[in-house]
């Protein structure tokens, strides 16, 4: 596999090469010819397959350091990477899997014991046999990376963890316009209140689930570790997509309400001229419809389909602006922009420039939060399945999503 330096490196030669059949034909005072038109394509095509293999190199990478971290991180009143660190993780491990692979039965006076136990989350699987176990951390950060991985909502969104379902409020106030007051000495007057207009966003914990089905002879013939990684994301694609969806275009009936929902999801802060294409000057506008105090900080980023991205590229050929709208990556780690700010692609997004289709949002992301109660849940289903020499797995999420502020996020819309 290439390493992320080497797919850049080639990514701007593509790029380059796609400029230069552009900039010939602009010298020439000509359109470009057919040969001309067939290489750009393939040049474009070429550009996408690395734009895949990039976001590819990026995840794993960004996997294996997510790893390294949680295996350097020390446990409460004991020496960092100490010998008996590794043994309880390598303890709690092969424990969980013993019981949720091959239905050993746990003592309640073990999973008590473990339940106390400082290297534990808190999330559990529960058992017919009674018992208890707590998922290993390397399953739920498996897990947890590969939901990212198949939800944008899911990479750029403000993540909060309840420790118990049931209806949670969260106050919300805008204070963009609020300036006070100045005193004068001697002070004849006193202050006025202030006119913070306070509200409150309810959240629900709505239930997600998913179900796999092993068979035995996979279950008893394949190493525990590769088992835990296939269950680990296969749950994490199927519940990255769903919820994805959900926060996406939800619109919270039974599940969270997206940011793309025309009553609870953001507003139009700009519309297109046009009905099948976007502009600069558009994308411009969409920014500055964005209060400034929500134009600045780590989780300000558009959001946007992949082929839409692709549309928003193809605004840099062809023209004599000296400043390009897409800004690629020349540097390892560093991600590519959009007028200077970072892009996350949601494919949940609508894939055409079509009258009246929401297909760029732009804002700061950390003002829709998503609620999640607990950690990801996971049962073995015994007998369900038995008839089939099987053993089924139902995993399972109580969640919520909402736009806290809808000055923070703004959306460009086709014209209708």
């Amino acid at each position: 596999m290439r390493t992320e330096k080497q797919i850049l490196e080639l990514r701007a030669e593509v790029d380059a090469q796609q400029r230069a059949i552009l900039q010939k034909a602009r010298d020439e005072k000509r359109a470009i010819n057919s040969d001309e038109e067939a290489a750009w394509q393939k040049a474009d095509a070429d550009f996408m397959a690395l734009n895949k293999e990039l976001e590819m190199v990026r995840s794993i990478t960004e996997r294996d350091s997510q790893f390294q971290a949680l295996q350097n991180e020390p446990i409460i009143g004991m020496t960092p990477q100490s010998a008996s660190e590794a043994d309880l993780k390598r303890k709690h491990t092969e424990g969980f899997w013993r019981q949720l692979l091959h239905g050993e039965g746990i003592s309640q006076a073990e999973a008590m014991r473990m339940a106390a136990d400082p290297t534990r989350t808190q999330t559990t699987s529960l058992t017919s046999g009674g018992g208890a176990y707590t998922i290993p951390e390397e399953f739920m950060r498996e897990l947890e990376v590969t939901m990212k991985a198949f939800g944008g909502m899911l990479q750029a969104s403000y993540l909060h963890r309840s420790p118990r379902g049931g209806t949670m409020n969260w106050p919300t106030f805008d204070n963009t316009a609020r300036t006070g007051g100045w005193l004068d000495e001697p002070r004849s007057v006193g202050l006025t209140p202030g006119q913070f207009t306070f509200n409150r966003k309810q959240f629900a914990a709505y239930l997600w689930a998913d179900m796999a089905q092993l068979t035995w002879e996979f279950i008893q013939d394949e190493d525990v570790s590769f088992v835990s990684r296939h269950l680990a994301q296969a749950f994490g694609e199927s519940a990255g997509r769903a919820l994805n969806k959900a926060f996406t275009d939800g619109d919270g009936s039974g599940k969270p309400t997206g940011i793309l929902d025309t009553t609870g999801g953001a507003s139009v802060g700009k519309q297109t001229a046009g009905s099948t294409a976007i502009l600069k000057t558009e994308l411009i506008d969409l920014i500055h419809s964005v209060d400034p105090a929500y134009r600045t900080g780590p989780n300000v980023a558009f959001m946007l389909h992949d082929n839409i991205l692709a549309a928003v590229r193809k605004l840099d050929f062809g023209n004599t602006n000296d400043e390009p709208i897409w800004q690629p990556s020349y540097a390892a780690g560093q991600p590519d922009r959009i007028l200077g700010y970072t892009y996350v692609i949601n494919q949940d997004f609508p894939s055409a420039i079509a009258a009246s289709n929401k297909i760029i949002a732009f804002g700061d992301w950390s003002k829709y939060v998503i609620r999640q109660v607990q950690d990801f849940n996971l049962l073995r289903l015994n007998e369900r399945f038995a008839d089939q020499l099987s053993t089924g797995f139902l995993g399972y999420l109580r969640i919520d999503g909402k736009l806290l502020q809808s000055a923070a996020i703004k959306l460009l819309q086709a014209k209708p």
